[in-house]
């Protein structure tokens, strides 16, 4: 069922009838106030003490109770504090009626015991609906309220098993890529490397370079197979949030960049006391992810350059990583974030294709934003907001 479906299956009309309870032990009184609240055309419960306007409470809910202070046995004070005390009552609005003068009235004690208002008598109709008025239209909105809340209830139900049944399925696709994909391909790699060394010399150039041909292609399958994975795992599992210090993290990242391409000449500036949120594990694959993008594409930089900071924006504090490299075209920006989507050939910079999109897997999974900014030859900015 769709979510418009559902909510036009079970929406009560606006002009639905709620309930009042009119408490007063002179009859003569509850008929003048019932007459008084007629025009509202809205459901008028009587009773006749105290007692029987708990008994009333035991059957069903009120928009407001009309509570009058002087009865026999029970006074108005007394009911209003055994209301109070049943939770399903406990913040049910009471309008106090009285004939008392305003001076013979303990309004303390009335506004202590939960009273919304105090009406005096004579009572002005006109005064009095528009009173209770205003109590029957808040009863209809939380009432609303009620239902809107039910109703998401069960769409978050029914987007739960299906995402349950969903990720069962990829759980199933995953394994299968593991097992019954990912051994074929293996043991074809294998017999092309072992073909190559025991025969390559007795193949003439073409077939060498065929064979040569055949195994980057099985490489890349079999990284593409990594990559699914990877997505799949990111996708899955509880996420631990604790105070992250993003600048440690990244200054560890970029050293460990340094190690594997010492050939390289990258000047890098981290800002210090950079934190966030996060899952430590996935804000370092963020963050890996990111830093490894700006290297990879600084490759052809005359003098590589990479900045990760932060930037207070209307009130929002966001990470960066900005890089002078090769940039974009923002029409395609839609793209980057895409698995396996690639605005540059492969030879020129090669890799799997999946890392932007590992990096919006986790900015998801915290609930955040990432979009990225750059033109083509100036270099690109990537933001993040936890």
């Amino acid at each position: 069922m769709t979510a418009q479906r559902a909510m036009a299956t079970s929406t009560t009309p606006t002009d639905t009838k709620v309930d009042i309870l009119l408490v007063d032990d002179d009859p003569t009184k509850r008929f003048a106030l019932r007459a008084t609240l007629a025009p509202l055309g809205q459901n008028v419960v009587e009773a006749a003490s105290g007692p029987d306007a708990l008994r009333q409470l035991l059957r069903q809910d009120f928009a407001v109770i009309l509570l009058d202070v002087r009865m026999p046995g029970m006074d108005g004070f007394e009911t209003a504090g055994l209301i109070r005390q049943r939770p399903r009552s406990e913040v049910t609005p009471i309008i106090f009626v009285t004939a008392f003068d305003r001076a013979e009235i303990d309004m303390g004690r009335g506004y202590d015991l939960g009273a919304v208002d105090f009406v005096f008598a004579p009572v002005v109709p006109a005064i009095m609906r528009a009173k209770v008025t205003v109590f029957v239209e808040l009863y209809r909105a939380q009432q609303e309220l009620r239902r809107y809340r039910t109703q998401l209830e069960r769409l978050v139900q029914e987007r739960t098993t299906a995402l349950t049944a969903i990720n069962r399925e990829l759980e199933a696709f995953s394994y299968s890529v593991s097992h019954d994909l990912r051994a074929p391909l293996l043991s074809f790699n294998a017999l092309n490397q072992s073909l190559l060394a025991d025969y390559g010399d007795a193949l003439d150039p073409r077939a060498k370079d065929l064979l040569q041909h055949m195994r980057l292609a099985s490489e890349r399958m079999a990284s593409v197979f990594d990559g699914l994975q990877t997505l799949f795992r990111l996708t899955s599992g509880e996420i631990r949030r604790e105070q992250c210090d993003l600048s440690v993290m990244a200054s560890e990242i970029v050293e460990e960049m340094r190690r594997a391409s010492p050939e390289r000449k990258v000047e890098v500036e981290i800002a210090e006391g950079m934190s966030a949120s996060a899952d430590p594990r996935l804000a370092r694959i963020l963050l890996t992810n990111l830093i490894s993008n700006a290297w990879k594409f600084t490759g052809k930089a005359p003098v590589a350059k990479v900045e990760i900071g932060t930037e207070v924006v209307d009130g929002a504090t966001r990470m960066f990583v900005r890089d002078n490299g090769v940039g974009f075209d923002m029409i395609y920006a839609h793209k980057l974030f895409g698995a396996f989507q690639r605005l540059h050939s492969q030879s020129d910079f090669p890799g799997g294709g999946i890392g932007l999109a590992t990096v919006l897997r986790i900015v998801n999974r915290h609930g955040g934003r990432a979009w990225a900014e750059g033109a083509v030859g100036e270099g690109a900015t990537f933001y993040i907001v936890f």
